[in-house]
């Protein structure tokens, strides 16, 4: 059966590993942040995102230290916080194994799902149509609940994704980003980051 959340990551580990707290049931999980290059000459040199993974994916026990290149196989979810409230997305891992430091770096995500609510559509201050989509995807922790993956949409694709209505049924190919904003906090700013599916390319499906 063909796969319909599926995420390929390679780069280095950001960080100590660290022990993450129960989700939806499944515990005895660890989570570290990857850093990836981007290829595409943006400004922000690189991606910082969170993997999520159990014992099992572990191909290279004990390797997995801070500075280590791994490659990550699994796919796009979300959970929230407790206590908090906060939205966390992240990959969680099927495979995570230490590779030697000459591999390209790799960041592709592929999902099929359902548009969950109306596209967002809106022009940056330098004039780029972006349309902001949320893609609902099965829980890999509980059945009978859902992820909700944020997606970016550019140029000819942004158009088209802002036409889309609640659960049209879409499939995409992209990237996974990260991206720091400032928020006011207690009448303070602080810098927050968001995690999002950059996508290149979106399609409606039957």
């Amino acid at each position: 059966m063909e796969k319909k959340n599926v995420v390929g990551l390679a780069g280095r580990v950001a960080g100590e590993i660290e022990k993450q707290p129960e989700i939806y049931g499944a515990s005895n999980l660890s989570r570290l942040y990857l850093e990836i290059s981007r290829a595409d000459g943006s400004r922000q040199a690189s991606d910082r995102v969170i993997v999520i993974y159990g014992q099992e994916a572990e191909a290279t026990p004990g390797q997995l230290v801070d500075g280590a290149y791994i490659m990550v196989m699994g796919q796009m979810q979300t959970y929230k916080e407790v206590p908090g409230g906060r939205i966390v997305v992240f990959v969680l891992a099927e495979y995570v194994g230490v590779v030697s430091e000459q591999v390209e770096q790799q960041n592709g995500v592929y999902l099929e799902g359902i548009v969950a609510k109306k596209p967002i559509h809106r022009t940056t201050p330098k004039g780029r149509k972006i349309t902001e989509v949320t893609v609902k995807v099965p829980s890999a922790f509980k059945e009978g609940y859902f992820s909700f993956i944020p997606t970016i949409c550019w140029g000819n694709d942004a158009k088209a994704a802002a036409e889309y209505r609640k659960d049209t049924r879409i499939a995409l190919e992209g990237r996974l980003q990260s991206r720091d904003y400032t928020k006011r906090q207690d009448g303070t700013e602080a810098i927050l980051t968001a995690y999002e599916v950059s996508a290149r390319h979106i399609e409606k499906r039957i």
